[in-house]
């Protein structure tokens, strides 16, 4: 039987959702599908599977993609999905274990990933509010204020999730030093 559950997780938290999806793998729930805030589980035993959850660097239709996904493929590594960068897999836990970033510097290559798609998605929302401001300082329309406003908030957000993301990724960064 298979099961949606709709759930939303920011993408400085892939750690608290790739937790979730293993939580759910541990008690039968093994993801199969994913979409934008749906997550498609069919019933296995419990634990059969271990699932990993990475931002990729370019698109999913991306060559260098494809041929990552493809060499994950021949190692036994299960491609679910992929909802704008991030990339769901998983693999038997009998198989052996499923660790994507073996490394520091794999971390921080994914954090560098994650941080490159948070700029992304901030700029315009940057661009937008300044725009609108500039309006309403000539025009003295509201409706360019109210627009201004309505950006504050996703610009804080993902202020956060850069804020969050840089710290991890500094943590990274100095513990890497220390093993060099």
């Amino acid at each position: 039987m298979r099961q949606v559950v709709h759930k939303l997780f920011f993408i400085w938290d892939y750690e608290k959702e790739e937790a979730w999806l293993n939580e759910m793998a541990a008690k039968g729930l093994t993801l199969v599908s994913v979409r934008f805030l749906a997550y498609e589980f069919e019933n296995t035993l419990p634990g059969e599977y271990h699932v990993c959850v990475q931002i990729m660097g370019n698109s999913s239709r991306h060559p260098e993609t494809l041929n990552y996904v493809h060499f994950l493929e021949e190692t036994g590594i299960q491609h679910v999905g992929t909802v704008a960068r991030n990339a769901y897999f998983r693999k038997k836990t009998a198989d052996g274990s499923l660790d994507l970033f073996s490394d520091n510097a794999s971390l921080i290559k994914h954090m560098n990933c994650s941080l490159a798609l948070l700029y992304a998605v901030m700029c315009p929302n940057v661009f937008n509010m300044i725009i609108s401001i500039s309006n309403f300082m000539l025009l003295r329309n509201r409706f360019y204020l109210y627009n201004a406003a309505i950006c504050v908030f996703p610009i804080a957000l993902l202020i956060f999730g850069i804020i969050k993301v840089s710290i991890k990724r500094k943590k990274l960064k100095n513990e890497q030093q220390i093993f060099e």
